[in-house]
């Protein structure tokens, strides 16, 4: 590798459709439907799911979760907190557009490094949250239970 390029690690459309699963199986056993979005390192969709029966714009929520998790590396719901301390970047942030600052994102990472972000929106906050932490988890060790 140069100095010129950097590597990147990215959710592969097979992880992403895995983490899909792991939310849309945990969320039916939970009696609920929800929207899940998947997005790689750059916030670019890898993989969706909107249930049938969640309301139609927890779609882009689910998306914007992803992403706003996948650039700040860190789950959305850490980020009501910082946007508090910091009003006006936090108003200048939200009218850029496609970003969400409440619970339901997690970012995903391999080995430390990300690589991606999930997002859950269609349900309760705290429903949502725990959902996305859990297939996030599950990313991270394939092998946990």
């Amino acid at each position: 590798m140069t100095k010129r390029v950097v590597a990147s690690c990215d959710v592969s459309a097979e992880g992403a459709r895995a983490v899909v699963r792991a939310v849309v199986e945990a969320a039916t056993a939970a009696g609920c439907a929800v929207s899940v979005a998947v997005v790689d390192s750059a916030g670019v969709l890898v993989a969706f799911e909107r249930m049938d029966g969640v309301l139609r714009f927890s779609a882009d929520l689910a998306a914007a979760k992803a992403r706003t998790s996948a650039a700040f590396g860190r789950p959305t719901a850490s980020m009501e907190e910082v946007m508090r301390e910091r009003p006006v970047f936090a108003q200048s942030f939200v009218q850029q557009g496609g970003w969400y600052l409440g619970r339901g994102g997690h970012p995903l990472s391999v080995d430390g490094r990300p690589a991606g972000g999930v997002g859950v929106s269609g349900d309760a906050a705290e429903v949502e949250d725990e959902l996305a932490r859990a297939a996030a988890a599950s990313f991270a060790d394939p092998e946990a239970p």
